[in-house]
């Protein structure tokens, strides 16, 4: 026969109980979980910080701080969410009671994991605290008008006794939490692992055109030094005829050009596979060195000197005052492949280069 229950109800009235008897450590441990549906626990910000690190070791952007605070609302939300019946308490031989719970634990990936794909699509920010923090707004939404739950389970919570009270171990109360939430942290990898792709799509043509590359390090696992070389290498090399009195001048107007690229990144969307997204990159192509070399091309020249004199001439000209072509966007896919492929002439990231900067 089962044994007697005592239901825990969302409306279960808090009372911290002190000197009870033995045969009122359930009720105990009924008011303390209401107390967590009602106010949270510390247990949740100990489950959090275990969440976090694991996040922050799969991706480069990290957890906000001014995220934490709105992450433990949702995770007590989530948890109230969950009926829970406390079984009568039994002591042991240490002198300790175990005290059986029953609940349904709540599948928060399961809720939230579909929806969250579309909401991530029509996200109006792409900074991580503001994203996350309207995400979790609609997954609260979701988890109280239709969880998902998995099977019923049973924990069992150690409680021993402080002085005229008594207490849960951290350790039980912990695993009890844990089990109950499922996959807590989905809305915030949902969230990140696409502003992660964001943020280093970005970093690479920020660090391509631009030669900010402290981004780039980070997410390609280089030092600044080394991205900086990778930004040097063979893009600035000047033409073999230039007389080396001009290369400095010709190197400076060309990343003076580069510098002025105009390009706005989207919302990556995720596709299958392991690091794999597609991405609409919005450009206004930079037409300087075409006009540059336009311009060189309509003049007359007798000597070498006057060559490359009259081509720095006309890459200053448009480095000062660029010309740039009609807004237009191209869809690319941001994989391992595309990236080992990036150099090739008829790569997709390579036709986005001269495009975002057109080469004459």
């Amino acid at each position: 026969m089962r044994k007697p229950t005592f239901l825990i109800s969302c409306i279960f009235a808090f009372v911290l109980l002190t000197g009870c008897s033995d045969n009122k450590i359930d009720e105990y441990v009924g008011g303390q979980i209401t107390s967590i549906k009602e106010n949270g626990s510390d247990s949740f910000a100990a489950m959090l910080d275990e969440g976090i690190a694991e996040s922050n070791d799969l991706y480069v952007l990290q957890f906000p701080e001014e995220l934490r605070e709105p992450y433990l609302e949702f995770m007590k939300d989530s948890f109230s969410s969950i009926s829970f019946e406390v079984a009568k308490a039994k002591k042991m031989n240490d002198g300790t009671f175990s005290v059986q719970v029953t609940y349904t634990p709540l599948n928060i990936k399961k809720t939230v994991e579909t929806a969250n794909v579309e909401h991530i699509a029509s996200l109006e920010t792409t900074e991580l605290t503001g994203a996350v923090t309207s995400i979790l707004e609609k997954d609260t939404k979701l988890i109280k008008n239709s969880p998902s739950y998995e099977e019923e389970t049973i924990t069992t919570l150690s409680v021993y006794s402080e002085g005229e009270s008594y207490k849960i171990s951290e350790e039980s109360l912990g695993n009890l939490l844990s089990q109950a939430l499922y996959g807590a942290m989905t809305p915030y990898d949902q969230v990140c692992d696409i502003l992660d792709c964001y943020d280093f799509v970005k970093a690479y043509l920020d660090a391509s055109f631009k030669g900010d590359v402290a981004r780039f390090a980070l997410h390609t696992d280089r030092t600044e030094e080394e991205a900086l070389a990778w930004y040097e290498a063979d893009v600035f090399d000047p033409p073999s005829d230039l007389s080396e009195a001009y290369v400095a001048r010709y190197q400076e107007s060309l990343k003076t050009m580069m510098k002025q690229c105009q390009y706005t990144v989207g919302i990556p969307k995720k596709e299958t596979g392991i690091f794999s997204y597609t991405v609409e990159i919005k450009t206004t192509p930079n037409t300087s060195l075409t006009s540059a070399y336009s311009e060189f091309e309509g003049g007359t020249y007798y000597s070498i000197e006057e060559v490359s004199s009259g081509l720095v001439t006309a890459m200053e000209k448009y480095a000062a005052a660029p010309t740039f072509g009609e807004e237009t966007s191209m869809t690319i896919s941001f994989n391992a492949s595309s990236m080992l492929s990036a150099e090739d002439d008829n790569s997709e990231l390579s036709a986005l280069a001269t495009t975002i900067f057109m080469i004459p």
